[in-house]
């Protein structure tokens, strides 16, 4: 039965039968999707959280979701499967084998295309078509020996940073996908990514426990680097205001930090009604709201006031 319940500046929402692997937006306010290890993706609402509705189930465990207004939901399975999803109607409209081994990331290109990062070290791109926003495979591109765990379009639409399971971030044009950079990132793999939403900064995130600032004006030459967690940071995300930075761990926790200095603001734990597994994901709502997701099947929902 899906569910929530309430601790004091946070909500619960439980029904999921496997860990909580990825969350993005329903697509009308206040809506919010996730997708689980049971192959499930449900809708909620922020203002009814007791109405979670399963909108769809493809079998196998989901670790990528991608969904943007002019598209259907696009999911990418542990088998390299990427789905397309019309979430109203409940259809699955198209199922490519696009990798080999589990799609971590998809980001959409500024002309529309779909980047698509797989564990078999490739980064797939597909084009969208206007008509259902179906797919069809225009290249693939073999970026590393390690898994690609994730991809962030930069401000302006010009680079595409990729993370990559053996500790790099590859830097490419988002427009031909050559390759303009590659920085040495975290020693046991590179995790996360999120631009800064108004200085010229990439943040990454690794398996070592590890926030790192790069310069992105200077040939994104390191700036800072800093311990944020006791083991690996699997998501990091900018609150869409530019204030804060949230980063989810493997460590049970979240964190907040201020992004004009990377200043620690709150710790979000268990014991404040956060998780008690690996916190997999994370989402920031229009009105602020964070959202985590965790292996303990569950999305929480934080209320965190503006700093």
């Amino acid at each position: 039965m899906l569910s929530a319940t309430v601790f004091p500046g946070t909500t619960r929402f439980t029904g999921h039968k496997g860990p909580v692997y990825a969350l993005c937006s329903g697509g009308a306010e206040g809506e919010f999707l996730s997708a689980s290890g049971d192959g499930t993706v449900v809708r909620w609402n922020l203002g009814s959280p007791g109405t979670g509705l399963v909108v769809a189930k493809v079998g196998r465990a989901i670790f990528a979701l991608h969904h943007s207004p002019s598209h259907p939901l696009y999911i990418g399975d542990e088998d390299g499967g990427l789905h397309v999803v019309d979430v109203q109607g409940h259809a699955e409209l198209q199922l490519e084998r696009a990798h080999r081994k589990g799609i971590f990331s998809m980001a959409t290109l500024p002309d529309g295309r779909l980047a698509v990062a797989g564990g078999d070290g490739m980064l797939s791109v597909w084009l969208t078509h206007a008509q259902g926003g179906l797919l069809s495979l225009q290249r693939s591109i073999p970026l590393s020996d390690a898994k690609l765990r994730c991809l962030a379009l930069g401000p302006g639409g010009r680079h595409l940073a990729v993370a990559c399971g053996d500790g790099s971030i590859h830097i490419l044009d988002s427009t031909d996908l050559n390759e303009q950079f590659t920085l040495s990132g975290h020693d046991l793999g590179a995790n996360s990514l999120a631009w800064h939403p108004h200085k010229p900064v990439l943040v990454s995130g690794g398996k070592d426990g590890h926030l790192r600032l790069w310069r992105t004006d200077t040939a994104f030459s390191p700036l800072h680097a800093f311990p944020a967690h006791k083991d690996a940071i699997y998501s990091i995300a900018f609150s869409l205001d530019g204030t804060r930075l949230a980063s989810a761990s493997r460590d049970k926790t979240a964190k907040l930090w201020a992004s004009s200095s990377f200043d620690p603001l709150r710790k979000l734990d268990r014991n404040h009604g956060g998780h008690g597994y690996s916190v997999n994901a994370l989402l920031w709502t229009d009105n602020g709201t964070l959202l985590t997701a965790s292996d303990d099947k569950a999305v929480v929902a934080w209320e965190v006031p503006v700093v």
